[in-house]
């Protein structure tokens, strides 16, 4: 992930939601990603602790290192994929509208375990009406002991690229 945020090109906006059973924000909006907001993100991910199924070695493979404080072995995917989504207003099929969320990079184990929703089946169907005018593309990566099929399908149906860093 580190590596990941170094090689964003500086007209891109980023921003970085962590969760468990919450969801925390690195930045209360989108911003540039200029040398100072770069290195600001990653001193933020270096400080997250994934907690829960996910090892300790997968976790720095993926370049999560640190501390957070969130509620040990929980996983809101759901909530998290939402706000991420409604970040992206209402989407690239309003003429209206200017889009600033067009990608979404969603790392996780893909085990939702807490939150509105924890059935992959009613996460996924949800996500699909959430994004039909938004048109926002997921990637999936997964990590540690991850739900390959939900995360594959979160991809897919979105245009997005499933990647396995493996167990």
């Amino acid at each position: 992930l580190q590596r990941t945020i170094e090689g964003l090109e500086s007209y891109v906006k980023i921003n970085i939601l962590a969760f468990a059973t919450d969801v925390k924000t690195w930045k209360k909006k989108l911003v540039p990603a200029n040398v100072l907001n770069k290195k600001s993100a990653i001193d933020w991910v270096g400080r997250l602790e994934a907690i829960g199924g996910t090892s300790k070695e997968d976790l720095a493979a993926a370049g999560l290192t640190g501390a957070a404080n969130l509620e040990a072995g929980k996983t809101n995917t759901f909530g998290v994929l939402m706000e991420a989504l409604g970040a992206a207003g209402r989407g690239t099929k309003d003429k209206y509208y200017e889009v600033e969320v067009d990608t979404i990079f969603f790392l996780s184990d893909g085990r939702p375990t807490v939150g509105e929703l924890v059935d992959p089946d009613d996460i996924l169907r949800e996500v699909r009406k959430s994004n039909e005018l938004r048109k926002v593309v997921i990637h999936t990566i997964a990590i540690g002991e991850f739900d390959k099929q939900f995360m594959a399908q979160l991809a897919e149906g979105t245009g997005g690229v499933f990647v396995d860093l493996g167990r």
